[in-house]
């Protein structure tokens, strides 16, 4: 069968969606699966096993003319706030076409829908995106997170990232401070303060994103995934590079808020080294919540990390 896994939205949203082809792989090892991505997101995928091609979703591209090309047995379309998605494969005869019931479009030309809740669920994103498979009866334990993702660089890109950090002594923290979505994140006033205890708790920190703050030359997503795989310890809020530390096997400390819809048990980073931590009390997670996470609390974490 030919799968086509459309995930049109965030670093973080696809990285967690890689498990469904884990999941199509080790039912259907003949399998060939597409990935329909933002061009921006795109080399993320670049050298992993499994993948047969990456499509590039684009204002500028044709988006039947796409999907009729590869000739897909199966749309998923876990990305659903893209609606022209599902339309499109309706009309140029995509057999099954798996999508949530959002806009009329979608809900009408999809033959399968998922309807369960996402938000305050208590069940991993991983696991809601795999869900997208249960038409077929493929099924992941649904106690359990699915196994966590693992993405790959070369051996090139490894040894550039030793250069780009060579006058960077060990150990090496790499600081996440905030991301571009709606997941919370710490004031640059509590960030100012944690950036002077980390020196005197033995790290050295070095601060990888948002790009205005950080003081090494800019890069593209593969050069921030080097610069992520070079760091013996990650730092930062649930946003995109925290999942792309976990999925690169990182010792990663999360940082996370208490709304239902972005704590741990939705988005916890995928990975075996990873280690959430939520700020006490009950305040908005875009308030001064974040704020209350103790320094301590913080160094300790990453000391068992270390």
């Amino acid at each position: 069968m030919r799968f086509l896994i459309c995930r049109t939205d965030g670093i973080g949203d696809l990285v967690v969606t890689l498990p469904v082809q884990q999941l199509i792989l080790v039912n259907d090892p003949s399998a060939q699966v597409f990935w329909l991505v933002r061009p921006e997101v795109a080399p993320i995928l670049d050298n992993l096993p499994g993948i047969t091609g990456v499509l590039h979703r684009s204002p500028d591209i044709d988006l039947e003319k796409q999907i009729s090309g590869i000739k897909p047995d199966v749309l998923l379309n876990i990305g659903h706030r893209d609606q022209e998605v599902v339309p499109a494969a309706k009309r140029v005869g995509v057999p099954f076409r798996v999508a949530r019931p959002r806009g009329l479009e979608q809900f009408i030309f999809a033959t399968h829908r998922i309807w369960t809740k996402r938000g305050g669920s208590g069940r991993h994103e991983a696991l809601h995106a795999l869900e997208f498979l249960k038409f077929l009866g493929w099924q992941a334990d649904n106690s359990l997170l699915p196994t966590a993702p693992s993405l790959v660089l070369t051996e090139a890109e490894r040894v550039q990232g030793q250069r780009d950090f060579s006058e960077f002594p060990s150990p090496r923290l790499g600081v996440i401070l905030k991301g571009s979505g709606s997941g919370a994140f710490p004031s640059p006033h509590w960030w100012k303060k944690m950036l002077s205890e980390l020196p005197k708790a033995g790290w050295n920190p070095i601060i990888l994103s948002p790009s205005e703050d950080c003081f090494l030359p800019p890069t593209e997503i593969r050069g921030l995934m080097r610069r992520l795989a070079t760091c013996d310890a990650i730092l930062g809020p649930s946003t995109g590079p925290i999942h792309l530390a976990a999925a690169l096997g990182r010792p990663t400390l999360c940082l996370m808020g208490r709304r239902a819809s972005h704590g741990p048990d939705r988005w916890a980073p995928l990975g075996n080294r990873v280690e959430t931590l939520q700020y006490p009390g009950n305040e908005d997670d875009l308030g001064n919540g974040m704020d209350r996470l103790q320094v301590e609390r913080v160094l300790e974490a990453l000391e068992r990390l270390r």
